[in-house]
């Protein structure tokens, strides 16, 4: 894992947006999978000034809420209409998406599943930092999936919304497994927000294990860890 620090928020945003931009000029209809929330927001806006080199890039969503429908506005297909999908002008047909709604888990995980099989490897994943040291839904357990799959969520990460505990059964979560997320061509790492200063600590020492789904990322041939030394 590359790690490299910027001095704020905006200058980690943009060092993402050139290296992302980087990969799409050598391959402009990569798979490029989206990742959600505060980390990655800035590096979308980068990414707008210069939208018509994503003009064929495929985008695939890592990963979306449980329990709220695609249609609420904290859902991840919203935010990422709105911050990526529109502002780059990415055709509907380039983007892969994925419904929660309960009855629909079992078919979306294995079609969503099959896609990936069918035309990953990813090209390049965009990672945030969860407090707990989860990356994207995949949350500290045991054992972690490698498959995409239904994620129950932990407290600190519904913490988000407290809409997501109103259903008639636990908070969960569709999300991107360890498997599709390890054997990305390319990882960009975002480590940026209030209390995780634990989480990155826990990720400096090295060592890899299921309390910490992010040390993983260690493993990985191919990870830029952008840190926001403001936020941490």
């Amino acid at each position: 894992m590359k790690i490299t620090y910027l001095e704020n928020y905006a200058a980690m945003s943009e060092k993402a947006a050139q290296l992302i931009g980087s990969e799409v000029l050598k391959n402009p209809e990569l798979l490029f999978c989206a990742a959600t929330g505060g980390s990655p927001t800035g590096m979308y806006s980068e990414m707008a000034k210069e939208k018509s080199i994503y003009a064929k890039m495929r985008v695939i969503k890592m990963d979306e809420w449980g329990i709220i429908p695609l249609s609420h506005p904290d859902s991840c297909e919203s935010y990422l209409k709105k911050h990526l999908l529109e502002p780059l002008d990415i055709a509907k047909e380039q983007y892969i998406s994925f419904d929660t709604a309960p009855e629909l888990v079992e078919s979306e995980c294995q079609r969503i599943g099959q896609f990936i099989k069918k035309n990953g490897p990813l090209d390049i994943c965009i990672l945030g930092l969860g407090k707990n040291g989860h990356i994207a839904f995949n949350e500290p357990a045991e054992v972690l999936n490698p498959d995409f799959h239904k994620a129950v969520l932990a407290e600190s990460t519904i913490a988000h919304d407290p809409t997501l505990s109103q259903g008639p059964e636990p908070a969960y979560g569709l999300c991107v497994g360890m498997e599709g997320i390890m054997q990305s061509k390319k990882i960009i790492f975002l480590v940026t927000g209030k209390g995780k200063q634990d989480a990155v600590k826990r990720i400096m020492e090295k060592k890899i294990g299921t309390d910490c789904p992010a040390s993983f990322l260690w493993m990985h041939p191919n990870v830029e860890c952008l840190i926001d030394s403001s936020a941490v």
